[in-house]
């Protein structure tokens, strides 16, 4: 039977979004990649589902696009709150709802940005000549002269397969101070999706972290990926970091029916 689903896309990271029914189940790998396919379906990175939940306004379930069921999205939970909002799950400018990780807080603006809230993030760690940080998904971050000249297609796979095959893989960004105004750019590889990507949320969180760690960089952190621009914000504690927030702009594409 044909449902209703509706493309979104945060900085160009972009999601099929729909609502579950009845108890909450996981879906079908196959059925869900198929969906995801550029050629032979709807075509998007991931694919977002949201059920009924006693405990905040929804609970959210991300898989990557190869079907598998994700860890956190940033930019996926931008959207998902968008699409919350549009359907009534909640009303004004605040939600709860239940990620891979736990819960999470976010805040809908009138400008169209939606800011969702981390939990909190250790420090990164030297690894592999570069570093490595979870912020609700694993990521390696790689400090470059210029992401426009990497290889991504060739180095992604190699660490992602390589070193960090025996934990599953890990994303894989880079990074270089080559933004507007001295500003840093990022570009990404992620896992499930096995390709690069428009944006990354959570690579962005690791990277604005990595790069207050390293160079000194303030809360808040603007990073250019190259579907747009998101800022990070965060609080430095001990050996940790609190009150991380990502936002960014979280567009409606189209809606459109699909065989589930």
């Amino acid at each position: 039977m044909a449902e209703q689903f509706e493309k979104y896309h945060g900085t160009g990271n972009d999601f099929i979004l729909l609502r579950g029914r009845g108890p909450r189940q996981v879906w079908s790998a196959d059925h869900v990649a198929q969906a995801c396919h550029r050629q032979l379906g709807i075509g998007a990175d991931g694919l977002m589902v949201l059920w009924d939940s006693a405990e905040a306004d929804f609970h959210l379930d991300y898989y990557n696009a190869d079907g598998a069921l994700g860890s956190l999205c940033g930019n996926g939970s931008r959207c998902a709150v968008a699409y919350a909002y549009a359907h009534g799950l909640f009303v004004g400018s605040t939600c709860h709802f239940f990620a891979a990780d736990g819960l999470h807080t976010a805040f809908r603006h009138e400008n169209g940005l939606v800011t969702v809230e981390f939990a909190p993030a250790g420090r990164p760690v030297p690894q592999w000549e570069g570093f490595y940080l979870d912020t609700g998904s694993p990521h390696h971050i790689a400090m470059v002269a210029q992401v426009a000249e990497i290889p991504v297609l060739q180095e992604g796979p190699a660490l992602r397969y390589g070193p960090y095959a025996h934990q599953g893989g890990a994303n894989i960004n880079w990074i270089s101070p080559t933004g507007p105004d001295g500003t840093w750019e990022i570009r990404t590889y992620e896992r499930g999706v096995e390709n690069e990507t428009l944006s990354c949320g959570t690579g962005a969180v690791a990277a604005a972290l990595t790069l207050h760690a390293l160079k000194g960089c303030t809360s808040p952190v603007s990073l250019y990926a190259r579907g747009g621009r998101l800022d990070i914000a965060f609080e430095v504690a001990d050996q940790a970091y609190t009150d991380i927030q990502l936002t960014g702009p979280a567009t409606h594409v189209y809606t459109g029916t699909w065989p589930w």
